[in-house]
Formats: structure tokens, sequence, C-alpha cells
């Protein structure tokens, strides 16, 4: 990758984050942040509290409603300029990256249903909505991810 160019597609969200160290006899849990972004390789969030390198760890993102947990392993830890730290974490396996791609969805059928909503001045069913999203942009979606 020595050209510069990013491996994976990395998608902005900004959501609530609490991360838990797997295996920490400190009490360092329930740390508190916000995700930056989520591609397909892990997820980069913020964090108060600095979170060694190789350590596991086990992520709980709230998107609209839904909570999803991600496993994965800090792969970086940088201080950034207000006194956070940015935390880069790959995820274990695939099935983790088949979450992440999930909680992309939610993002994305929830603004789809805002979309709608701010379009025809109603109030829709995220249920609804989601069935509908599914009809119209799925397969532009499976085209565009691999197995």
């Amino acid at each position: 990758m020595g050209s510069g160019r990013r491996k994976y597609i990395r998608h902005p969200l900004n959501y609530p984050v609490k991360t838990r160290i797997i295996r920490s006899e400190k009490e360092e849990n329930d740390i508190l942040g916000e995700t930056n972004n989520v591609g397909a390789g892990g997820v980069l969030f913020s964090s108060k509290k600095h979170i060694p390198v190789r350590s596991e760890v086990e992520i709980e993102v709230q998107v609209e409603k839904r909570r999803f947990l991600l496993d994965g392993i800090v792969v970086r830890c940088n201080r950034i300029d207000d006194g956070h730290y940015a935390v880069a974490v790959a995820f274990n396996s695939s099935s983790e990256l088949l979450k992440a791609r999930m909680m992309e969805q939610v993002v994305r059928i929830k603004a789809f249903k805002d979309r709608l909503e701010r379009r025809y001045n109603v109030a829709l069913d995220f249920a609804v909505i989601a069935k509908e999203w599914i009809k119209r942009y799925s397969g532009f979606f499976a085209e565009h991810y691999d197995n």
C-alpha cells in the first residue's frame, strides 16, 4: 500500500461509543467516546482515555436506537490536539465486518426516512421505510461489497 491509498473505504459516522478492554484487570472499562468513521477494516473513534495498542476491545455503538457490539484489536492510539485520543480498531473477523455493514445501512435507512418525511411532511415507520430502502438500494450495495 505504498501509494498512500486506503485499502478500505471509510464512511463517516458520528455516534456515541462505549469501549471495554477485554481481559483487563484495571477499571478501564466503559471508556466513552464518539465514532469518527467505519470501514471494512475497522473503526476509528475518539476517546478521553488512552487505550494501549494490541488491546482486545469490545465496542458498543448506539446507532439510531439500535445497539451494535463489535470486537477488534487496537492498532493505533494517537493523542489529538484537544486532549482526546484517536483510537483505530481493526475488526477481528468477517462477522464484525458484517455488523459494521449493518450499522452503516441503519444510518443510510434513517437518512432515507428523514428525506421522505421532509419531502412529504409525514411521520413514517422505520420498519416500513427499511423494506422500501432494501427494495430500492440493496442490489447496488451488494455489487459494491466483497464477500
